[in-house]
């Protein structure tokens, strides 16, 4: 018995032998379909088990042909064409990718999430003074919002590095490559100087653009929401990510501004089931979000 990865990149089976032969005379699958035989954990092209050679036309002894990786569009081509977003299949495809891995997304989005509020809290320890001096005070003053201001800018650029991570193991399981903790904290590997500046250079202009009538700071906060995986996956430099993301989502940015908003909707609306539902809510979220990346972005990118 196999499983299979379909052209869908979703995942198939278990199939027996003669189905696969059956689908193979139907050209559904090819020498490069990706399979995986039951009681085993490495995907691997078809061609490479001996039982199909046959049925596929190659020699059992010749090596088998490498796939031809399906490369992302290149900068110059997302900015040419055009891309259509479909929130609620990108909820959907969320979905499925959930039931499919549920306790391994739902465990790894609890970690960074535990991870991102130890820090938060940490930073809160610096700002909490100068809060509670406004509150006593019934006024902000400026060193206080200052001191506020300071600090909020310095920490998103590790909740960058962080969701960076996320998202990498996110991508990789909608891809239907191996992921796990690791890839949950790969902002802290190559990337991490290139997150470390998204993070800061974002927060720091969409801050000034709130302080100006706010339109300015929701524009560019959505315009530049796909920097961070931009740069962890395309392994692209802050600025031309953050450039990127601004054109690209410019196209249909009210469409991108429905998605992140029902998103964040949805990740929120966990806490009301006395905060359980979170643990499910914001893995779907973020899923879901990369499923958009991967629509405006990707190797699906129209």
């Amino acid at each position: 018995m196999y499983k299979i990865i379909g052209a869908d990149q979703k995942e198939y089976g278990p199939v027996t032998s003669d189905q696969i032969r059956q689908w193979i005379a139907e050209n559904r699958v090819n020498a490069q379909t990706r399979v995986k035989a039951e009681g085993t954990q490495d995907w691997q092209p078809l061609s490479s088990i001996a039982e199909f050679a046959a049925a596929l036309g190659v020699s059992p002894s010749a090596p088998p042909p490498v796939a031809a990786p399906s490369t992302p569009p290149l900068t110059e081509e997302l900015l040419a064409q055009d891309y259509r977003l479909d929130i609620g299949s990108c909820l959907t495809r969320s979905w499925e990718l959930l039931k499919k891995n549920f306790w391994p997304m739902v465990g790894i989005s609890f970690l960074v999430t535990v991870v991102i509020g130890g820090i938060n809290q940490l930073l809160g320890l610096f700002t909490r003074p100068a809060v509670n001096g406004m509150v006593e005070a019934h006024h902000a003053s400026p060193k206080a919002l200052f001191i506020v201001f300071i600090v909020s800018v310095l920490g998103t650029p590790v909740y960058a590095v962080l969701m960076g991570g996320l998202f990498k193991y996110f991508l990789k399981l909608i891809r239907g490559e191996p992921a796990g903790v690791a890839d949950a904290f790969s902002g802290f590997g190559p990337s991490f100087g290139q997150l470390l500046l998204v993070g800061l250079v974002q927060s720091f202009l969409t801050y000034l653009g709130v302080l100006f009538c706010i339109i300015p700071g929701v524009y560019l906060g959505v315009a530049w929401y796909f920097a961070v995986p931009l740069v962890i996956d395309r392994q692209m430099e802050f600025w031309a990510a953050m450039e990127l993301s601004r054109k690209v989502v410019s196209k249909h940015w009210f469409v991108v501004f429905g998605c992140v908003l029902v998103m964040g909707l949805v990740a929120c609306a966990g806490a009301l089931a006395c905060c359980v539902g979170i643990f499910v809510s914001m893995p779907l979220a973020f899923a879901a979000l990369m499923y958009a990346y991967e629509d405006i972005f990707g190797r699906h990118a129209a």
